[in-house]
Formats: C-alpha cells, structure tokens, sequence
C-alpha cells in the first residue's frame, strides 16, 4: 500500500481520523444502529490496525464481525476489550465475515470459529484464490526462479527475493460454511447485505453494501489515502489491474453512501475517490507506456527502475517483488495499445466527473 496525498474525502469520524494522525488505535465508536467500528492490531507493517465492523442483530442476541483481523493473541485480547466496551462477549459471536483473504481481514477467523462455533463467510472466487495461494509449488524457487529471470532480476538480487517468497505465508487455510457470488444477499438478523463483486486487489475481493442504512464496506477495494496494490493474490489468467479499474468504476450507484474501509477512517466521497485511484494507477502505466519506444522489449527491472523514483533502491524483499509485479501488469496493460487505455482513462474521467 502506498499513501496518497490527494484529499477528495470527507472523513464521517472525528475519533478515527484523530487516531490514525495520532498512531494509535481508534477506540471503538457507534457507525449506525446496531453497527459499530473497532480496531484489530496488526503485529507487522507500515499499516498498525484493520478497521473491524460489528454487526449486532435486531434482538441483539447475537452479532456479526467483518474483517476480524490478524491471527494474534495481541488482537484476540484487542477484540475481548472491544466488545467490552460495547456490551458484547465472543460467545455471542454468529458470523464472521471476510472481504478477502489477507491475513489482516480473515486472518483470526479460525480461531474464533474453533472458539464460539461461527459461520464463516468468504466469496467462492476468494476461496479459490487462497487455494492457489497456499500452493506448495507457488513458492517454490523452481516456479520463482524462472520468473525472476524474465523479469531481469541481477542475480545479485535474486536470493533476497527468493528468501522472502519462499517464506510460509502469514495466511492459512479455512473452509467457509457459507460462499458468496456477486449479487448475492446476505442476511444477518437485522443486517441485510448485498456482496458486490470487486477483484482486482485480490481475486475475489467483495465489498458489502448496506442500503437499508447507506454503508458500504469496502475492505481494501477503496480507502481513503491509502492506493491498494493490486494483484496481491490471484490466479492464472487473471487480469488484476483491468479487473481492479472496471471495479472501482463499477461502485458508481453507492455514490452516496458512507464507505467503511478497512484500514484508516470512515469517510463520504467515494465517486471523487475511486476516480483519483483509477487516474493514479492509469498515470503511473501511462508512464511505463511513455518508455515503450525507449525500452521496447526490455524486461520488467528496468521499466520498474525508471517509474519507481528514488524510493526504488530501498526497495527489497517482498515490497520489491509487489512492485515488480505490479509493473509486469501495468506493462501488460500498456502493451495492450493506446486504445484500451484511452478507454480506461476515458471511463476513469467520466467517473470524476459525475
């Protein structure tokens, strides 16, 4: 993830903005009826916290939890203090919701469905994502090598890179009790959700739309500052980054809703914002197609070296592989012709202006 400057929205919680300006945790904080906001620690990273949404039912015999965060002692005893505070215990626990499959969103799910007995709730797209994801042979060095050496990785640099993605993922497997496609509806006693359909940062992200109350739970398809990578977990024939741009453009009938991300604050604005993430991704492939008639042919590292600025000799490990990657699929994109990405930046300019 990388920060973003731009200032399109309007934060809706004093408390949380007040906290991420801070460094500290936002406490947690009443979003709507029956819907509050509380922090789940994250032990690792630039990001210390993912915003954790509770759902309690009508009868408020039971409650929900989207995105309950990292698999951690640290945040299971965040999430006891949490619910505290708002009256609730885990026991009551019912549904545990996930937008993606990221260790900072799924990761606890796990543990608590072995602690209380809750469904768990995943998209049928993301629990292919995480099988592929948790492939042996994916991490292997002889299906990494060979990439590496497309890339035109120096081999002075391939046995960091090697290391760090030979690493066991942070993430583990879980089989969801119930799966969601793009459309369906799902009822949480009092709380009537419709999965929409957003790939691009993984490949079956899903973001939840509440119309009852004007929410929209976006995970890590749309936050307020931060620009969301892309293509951080999918599968073979995918196309993360058109995926991730027709995404954002797809959201134009929650215009008016206040958006509930996963990280950061909660805010309004979310046609200006999904637009100036679409521009940003689009200028920075715009970049890479500017350098065509320069580089031609040449790999990945040295379209990589020339648009990352003076932060790319800092680069290293996994934050290196992402930008390699993410600069193979904005190269893939720029080589698919003036056309297709006019197109895009047509769409993306539209979407600003309405």
């Amino acid at each position: 993830m990388s920060s973003n400057g731009v200032r399109t929205v309007r934060p809706t919680s004093a408390g949380q903005l007040a906290a991420l300006q801070s460094g500290q945790l936002p406490r947690p904080e009443r979003v709507a009826d029956k819907v509050w906001a509380i922090a789940a620690p994250i032990p690792e990273g630039s990001v210390t916290y993912t915003l954790s949404y509770v759902l309690v039912s009508a009868d408020s015999a039971s409650f929900s939890i989207l995105d309950p965060g990292w698999d951690s002692p640290v945040n299971l005893d965040a999430l006891h203090r949490s619910l505290g505070l708002i009256g609730l215990t885990l026991e009551r626990l019912s549904t545990i919701v996930a937008t993606h499959h990221h260790p900072d969103h799924l990761g606890i799910a796990a543990t608590l469905k072995a602690m209380t007995g809750a469904r768990v709730v995943l998209s049928r797209e993301e629990r292919a994502v995480l099988t592929h994801q948790l492939s042996p042979e994916l991490r292997s060095p002889a299906s990494y090598t060979p990439v590496l050496e497309a890339w035109g990785v120096p081999v002075a640099r391939r046995a960091e890179l090697l290391a760090a993605f030979a690493r066991p993922p942070v993430f583990s497997d879980i089989e969801p009790d119930l799966m969601l496609d793009n459309g369906d509806v799902l009822d949480l006693g009092g709380h009537t959700l419709t999965a929409v359909a957003t790939p691009g940062h993984t490949g079956g992200h899903l973001c939840f739309a509440d119309d009852e109350r004007g929410l929209l739970y976006s995970g890590d398809h749309v936050l307020p500052q931060i620009h969301s990578g892309f293509g951080l977990g999918s599968r073979p024939g995918d196309k993360p980054l058109p995926d991730y741009l027709t995404s954002l453009q797809s959201l134009q009938r929650f215009g008016g809703y206040e958006v509930l991300p996963g990280h950061e604050f909660r805010f309004r604005g979310l046609d200006a914002r999904a637009a100036d993430i679409c521009s940003h991704h689009l200028r920075r492939t715009q970049r890479i197609a500017d350098l065509l008639p320069e580089l031609g042919d040449a790999p990945v590292w040295d379209y990589a070296r020339r648009t990352h600025g003076p932060g790319w000799s800092r680069l290293s490990g996994f934050f290196l592989h992402a930008a390699l990657r993410q600069t193979e699929m904005q190269l893939d994109l720029a080589r698919s012709g003036p056309a297709v990405l006019g197109a895009l930046t047509e769409a993306a300019s539209a979407g600003r202006a309405g």
